[in-house]
């Protein structure tokens, strides 16, 4: 089975991602193309991507606890929250905190004393249905911007690898795609 294209685009004019901040030092996006089996809000489409994911990214985000739990930095929950409860501002998907809610964009993220995040999955009402995913973070202090220049290289290969894993096509049977209060559940 050949994985679906993930190809570099530009910030959704319309996305929320960057409200609230008073600047954005870094940015980057990525679009896959959706298919009849994926879910169609992005609440949907993000408990996909964030619910769960390859196992090398698992082992990677352990070892960068182990790394900055000495600095300080937040690490992340040792047990995520189920991506079956739904999204709520406030809540947390997986590993971030929710932000935002909406049927077409759901924005996820952490701050923290070194630099702010956020995650937005996009889902806009057009044919082909797609899905972008755009990550967008202030610095804070020097401490932000070394943290960051450490693991930027990661940052692409583990957001294409999510895109990929995620949306792969299912075994026949494995997904549903009735919208259930904006929530994508595995049968």
């Amino acid at each position: 089975m050949s994985s679906p294209p993930v190809t570099a685009v530009g910030i959704p004019a319309t996305s929320q991602i960057a409200a609230g901040f008073s600047s954005v030092d870094y940015a980057d996006a990525y679009q896959l193309p959706l298919m009849a089996h994926h879910p169609e809000a992005a609440p949907a489409v993000a408990q996909l991507l964030f619910g769960q994911g390859p196992g090398w990214v698992r082992h990677l985000l352990r070892l960068r606890d182990w790394l900055v739990r000495p600095l300080g930095l937040t690490t992340f929950p040792a047990t995520p929250l189920s991506p079956d409860q739904p999204l709520v501002p406030g809540g947390r998907l997986g590993l971030f905190q929710v932000f935002s809610v909406a049927d077409q964009e759901v924005v996820l993220g952490l701050n923290d004393r070194h630099l702010d995040f956020r995650v937005s999955v996009w889902v806009p009402p057009t044919t082909p249905r797609r899905a972008v995913v755009t990550t967008v973070v202030h610095f804070h202090n020097r401490v932000g911007r070394l943290y960051f220049a450490v693991i930027r290289p990661f940052h692409h290969l583990v957001v294409k690898a999510l895109l990929r894993h995620a949306l792969r096509k299912p075994a026949a049977g494995q997904f549903t795609n009735k919208p259930e209060a904006g929530t994508f559940r595995p049968r």
